[in-house]
């Protein structure tokens, strides 16, 4: 009986160590169940958002800028004012669908182009259900009552989207050069003539007129870009006529200008990365960003 009454609170505090070991070793697995997992989200760059600024040549299906060919098809006024006919591109979104990680990949996106044409000759552009024709403004007749013309175009403003092969010889944007060919595509979303000018007796006007002008809806550019970091050049083509087929002279804009790239004016997209830490439930603990 007295050893079992020794016994008692050796059992007792045996069993509390083994009750404080256990509780170690659960505490130890729990640590090693909070498991730090951290996903890198990993950004392909494409060289499409950002800026275009360039002069358009219009040219005819024998990719010449002659229009006049002496015969009924004559359409002098297409051949164009190429320093102030102008091309603007505001391109909004891209995505690139990688191939070869960030060396080789699909680029594709949405953005805006205004395109202006500016006359020469002082020819002032009309149409209607059958043709595109132009009349020039004879200064000097008294029948006109215009002394000068100063501004004199056709503004034709779209929404695009291109399909790229892109190449880039870095994985860092800022220190890469690049390369893409591919076509771009789009929709006409508005058009107008401008004439800004002055009469005889000194008044200025400016008349604008929004039409269709026999446009082409659509079109389709086949179309390069080159460059490195943030700045680049770019060229397009239209392989489809400027307006409707038979209402005038095929009609084919050629696009050559400098880009800006702006998601490379700052740090590089591979710098950034988002982090996050899970416990064993899988719940988000963490966000670094």
């Amino acid at each position: 009986m007295k050893l079992f009454k020794l016994l008692i609170p050796v059992l007792l505090l045996s069993s509390n160590l083994v009750k404080g070991q256990d509780s170690k070793i659960e505490e130890s697995n729990n640590n090693e169940d909070n498991i730090e997992i951290k996903v890198k989200k990993q950004s392909y760059e494409a060289h499409w958002a950002g800026f275009d600024v360039g002069s358009v040549i219009l040219m005819n299906s024998d990719f010449g800028t002659d229009f006049t060919n002496g015969s009924w098809l004559d359409a002098p006024w297409w051949e164009n004012d190429i320093v102030n006919s102008t091309t603007i591109s505001m391109n909004l979104f891209e995505y690139k669908l990688p191939i070869f990680k960030q060396y080789l990949g699909l680029t594709t996106g949405f953005g805006y182009r205004n395109t202006n044409i500016a006359f020469r000759d002082n020819y002032q552009l009309d149409y209607d259900d059958q043709d595109v024709y132009a009349n020039q403004i004879d200064l000097s007749s008294e029948q006109e009552e215009i002394s000068e013309i100063k501004q004199n175009w056709l503004a034709v403003h779209y929404l695009t989207v291109p399909l790229l092969l892109e190449f880039a010889t870095k994985a860092e944007g800022k220190k890469s050069f690049y390369f893409n060919a591919g076509v771009v595509g789009g929709v006409r979303v508005g058009s107008r003539t401008t004439l800004k000018g002055k009469y005889d007796n000194g008044d200025r006007f400016t008349n604008v007129r929004r039409a269709k002008y026999q446009l082409n809806p659509f079109f389709l550019d086949a179309s390069f870009r080159i460059g490195y970091g943030a700045f680049g050049l770019f060229g397009s083509y239209s392989l489809y006529s400027m307006f409707n087929r038979g209402k005038t002279v095929d009609v084919h804009p050629l696009r050559v200008g400098v880009s800006w790239n702006w998601h490379f004016s700052g740090s590089d997209k591979d710098s950034e990365s988002n982090e996050f830490e899970f416990d064993s439930f899988g719940e988000e603990e963490e966000i670094d960003l």
